[in-house]
């Protein structure tokens, strides 16, 4: 009877048992498709694409002095992030310092100078003006004074001459003493109208009072000027604009002292320390421009006509992130240098990639990116 029940689950287990080996190896199978899929992706890449390796670099600005001098101050320390126009170094030239003094002092002593001049310029203008101005104020009167004793000229003493010295000289002689003052014509009410204002004749009195007063009139506008010319007081406004010029000139110079950086970047080691003599383009520091990144590169020699310049290549930076990069040059002082697998490379050559497209991620420079090609 105990028999029976033990044969029937023999014969339960063994007909349930099919049903999880099949599920394992479906499972199984899938995983191996997966691999073999994997497996064919990996090598279809590796056969459309060529792989090459590229060491991410920042370009290096080189701040150099522009003249023989002495490093007097470091004004940023290595590794600082600087922008443009920051100051880097400091330097001094004792030469340059001491002509610079020299110059200063010379156009202190010109604007003294020019100064005392201008005082003297004022004394004398204003003492020749008053003597002018007396003389002219006599020479009107006396103009006044002809004119008044030709108005009181009898009518009766002309008449036995020509008939245009018969009239006119009464009224010619009103005219010429208001042309003196600046005053209207008077009105000729013999004749009903204004005489005409002719210029006075040079033979008469009143004539010669009037080219004497034009005379000096003309003397104290151009007194001025020369004055100023036989005081010397041009003479040293034009050497103090001189030496203003030359001033100018040596600040620009001596800002030229302050090493500034061209663009913002990261400092590098600086090459001259505190007190160093430094030759005119002499490097001194330079500077990573985090800004403008490229790959160096190494390319296998017999494959260099491959890579022309403008030659586009796909670019996998570490991460998995993917980008795009240029060709720029092959820098022509760049030899072949052994590989790291000389045996199995040869020689490699270094090219210059730049971006091209979306930005390059944030990464250390020297950092490995994977530069592809399509074969």
């Amino acid at each position: 009877m105990q028999s029976e029940p033990v044969a029937d689950i023999e014969r339960l287990e063994t007909s349930e048992s099919p049903q999880p080996v099949s599920r394992r190896r479906a499972a199984l199978f899938s995983i191996l498709a997966l691999v073999a899929g994997v497996a064919a992706t990996v090598g279809f890449e590796q056969v459309k694409y060529e792989r090459f390796p590229g060491y991410l670099q920042a370009r290096l600005r080189t701040v150099a002095a522009t003249r023989d001098a002495q490093v007097e101050e470091i004004l940023a320390a290595p590794g600082t992030v600087v922008s443009a126009g920051q100051p880097l170094v400091r330097l001094k030239d004792p030469a340059f310092e001491q002509r610079l003094e020299a110059k200063q002092r010379q156009i202190e002593a010109l604007e003294i100078e020019l100064s005392q001049s201008q005082a003297r310029l004022e004394v004398e203008l204003e003492w020749r003006r008053k003597n002018l101005l007396e003389r002219i104020f006599d020479a009107r009167l006396k103009c006044v004074q002809a004119a008044r004793r030709e108005l009181q000229t009898p009518l009766g003493f002309e008449f036995g001459r020509d008939t245009a010295w018969n009239l006119p000289p009464v009224t010619t002689a009103m005219a010429q003493t208001a042309s003196i003052f600046g005053d209207r014509p008077l009105v000729d009410h013999a004749a009903g109208k204004a005489p005409a204002t002719a210029s006075p004749s040079p033979t008469t009195e009143i004539g010669l009072c009037t080219e004497y007063i034009q005379e000096l009139e003309r003397i104290n506008r151009e007194l001025p000027e020369k004055i100023s010319r036989s005081m010397g007081v041009d003479l040293a406004k034009a050497r103090l604009a001189h030496a203003q010029a030359e001033l100018a000139r040596f600040e620009s110079q001596k800002r030229e002292l302050t090493l500034v950086a061209e663009a913002s970047g990261m400092v590098g080691v600086f090459q001259k320390d505190v007190g160093d003599h430094v030759s005119a383009h002499e490097p001194i520091v330079q500077l990573l421009d985090e800004e403008q990144p490229y790959l160096l590169l190494q390319i296998p020699s017999p494959r260099i006509s491959d890579f022309a310049p403008g030659t586009v290549v796909e670019l996998r930076f570490p991460g998995g992130k993917k980008g795009k990069g240029r060709v720029e040059e092959i820098p022509p002082q760049t030899s072949p240098i052994p590989g790291e697998n000389s045996a199995s490379r040869g020689t490699v050559i270094t090219a210059h990639v730049d971006p091209v497209g979306a930005l390059w991620p944030n990464l250390p420079f020297g950092s490995v990116v994977e530069v592809r090609r399509r074969r």
